[in-house]
């Protein structure tokens, strides 16, 4: 797996263990040692008892859509090579969503959407987080519909 796009690199910081968890298939959460609060995304340090210790909190189950936008213009990681295309040829991009889900505990995790076409998405829908690593070696969230 490479982070060589991320702003921050990940595997340099106390947080890598999320990265490693991502590659085994694994949404984690990070756990306060000093004062029990969960953090999703991960936390290096806890904002609320500034403590630096932390253990790994495995994030299971669905959550409920609170959220969504339609993204219509591709990351560059996710648009394909044009530069193949036939003249005068155009590619058309089907807007896809990426969600904010809300888990029975609280923790909102954010993710692309999977399985739901976009005019089929509200508020409230049933949507399970999974980490997918790509074709390219880079890992990401989906939030999964029944099904996908």
């Amino acid at each position: 797996m490479q982070f060589r796009d991320f702003s921050l690199l990940v595997r340099d910081t106390k947080v890598r263990g999320f990265a490693e968890g991502l590659e085994r298939g694994e949404l984690r959460a990070s756990r306060c040692v000093g004062c029990g609060a969960v953090h999703f995304p991960p936390r290096s340090d806890c904002p609320t008892c500034w403590s630096g210790e932390f253990t790994w909190e495995p994030i299971t189950g669905t959550g409920r859509l609170i959220t969504y936008t339609l993204i219509k213009v591709p990351p560059r990681h996710f648009a394909p090579d044009l530069t193949q295309r036939a003249p005068f040829s155009t590619y058309v991009y089907a807007p896809t969503a990426v969600g904010l889900v809300e888990m029975e505990d609280g923790l909102r995790v954010m993710g692309w959407v999977c399985g739901v076409a976009a005019q089929n998405l509200h508020v409230g829908m049933a949507l399970t987080p999974k980490p997918e690593v790509l074709d390219d070696g880079r890992a990401t969230i989906v939030l999964k519909s029944e099904g996908c």
